[in-house]
């Protein structure tokens, strides 16, 4: 029996480690910042693109039938590298929560790899008159920021239906006490869009998550933040997850590599025998085209596939049954490759602020 190891160990390890020891530093060299003041621009109806409303149009549905209706659209436009973003106001005129949902399209650069995402949530916001305030929102990702104490905010991270949502926000405010009014009118919804910025950002200057730029117009993230992030990055139930996703996955990435070593090689081994093919590595070409049909695969029906989900799903099954028998090649690795441009290729096809 070959020794158990081989190239995707040693891919996977640097990779790993590259990000624990070196994340930081490319984190701080991404120079993104948080404006002390928002500059808040108005976006009419009549100038959102054609993407923009064929993406807001679901959310619009689903709100209409909650009778909440847009009632503004503005975005922030001096978040220095934290990308474009829209958010929309929308109101219940017998309901004390307003609700807002934000879009925001970021661009990363890993090495000389870009990859932009665009992703959105949906948040209902009550006031009361004891100061509180309740968020219920359901965001992709953990934030890396921490809550105001005056601030009770619900992280319903895997509800995309917004009638639960809204419920899980009612049984809440429910507990809390007499409510206020929302803000009504433009000016009244930028101004308390400013002044959360402002207390949220005052809070994580004393909690130590963000620090003041030295011009004193942008804040920055510390590195207690940073590794907040990097914690996140390899922390499965920091993001949002989709069981049925989930579980289609595991079955493509377990199932095909295996067919490929155990069923394929051997059969394409065999048939080659004894013709000019038989000089070319056929088992490896068997068992690198089942690699790459489970990564494509994975691509197609996954919004993000981690190089340690590839690793789990593709190479723990694929050793745990079959051992090193079939070679020391990046099978594993191949198949993380495939997902992420699959999966890149998707995203830049569902941008709407970027052509």
């Amino acid at each position: 029996m070959s020794i158990p190891w081989d190239a995707d160990i040693l891919i996977f390890a640097l990779t790993t480690a590259k990000i624990v020891l070196g994340g930081k530093k490319r984190l701080r060299e991404s120079k993104r910042a948080i404006a002390v003041h928002d500059d808040l621009q108005e976006i009419r109806e009549d100038a959102l693109t054609k993407s923009q409303k064929d993406y807001i149009q679901p959310f619009d549905e689903q709100l209409a039938n909650l009778n909440y209706f847009p009632d503004f659209t503005y975005c922030v436009t001096n978040h220095r590298n934290y990308g474009q973003n829209l958010i929309r106001h929308y109101t219940n005129l017998t309901d004390s929560a307003s609700c807002t949902l934000m879009i925001v399209e970021l661009k990363v650069k890993v090495g000389y790899v870009e990859s932009t995402t665009t992703s959105s949530s949906v948040a209902f916001r009550t006031r009361f008159t004891n100061g509180k305030r309740l968020t219920t929102r359901n965001m992709s990702r953990k934030s890396l920021m921490d809550r105001p104490p005056e601030s009770i905010v619900q992280e319903c991270r895997h509800t995309t239906n917004l009638a639960e949502l809204k419920r899980c926000h009612e049984a809440r405010a429910a507990e809390l006490g007499p409510a206020l009014s929302p803000p009504s009118g433009r000016e009244a919804i930028l101004e308390e869009h400013q002044s959360e910025h402002n207390r949220f950002c005052e809070y994580q200057l004393e909690r130590g998550t963000l620090r003041l730029l030295a011009d004193g117009e942008a804040y920055e993230v510390t590195d207690k933040t940073r590794s907040r992030g990097i914690w996140n990055y390899f922390n499965p139930f920091a993001k949002r997850l989709s069981l049925k996703e989930l579980l289609l996955a595991a079955l493509v990435g377990s199932f095909l590599p295996l067919f490929g070593i155990l069923k394929l090689a051997p059969l394409a081994t065999e048939r080659f025998q004894g013709t000019g093919l038989s000089l070319l590595p056929i088992a490896w070409l068997a068992i690198a085209v089942c690699y790459a049909l489970a990564g494509f695969i994975i691509g197609i029906i996954s919004d993000r596939a981690s190089f340690q989900w590839i690793m789990l799903i593709c190479y723990l099954p694929a050793h745990l049954i079959a051992g090193w028998s079939f070679g020391a090649a990046p099978y594993s690795t191949m198949a993380f490759l495939i997902s992420f441009y699959v999966i890149r290729m998707k995203r830049r096809r569902a941008l709407i602020f970027q052509s």
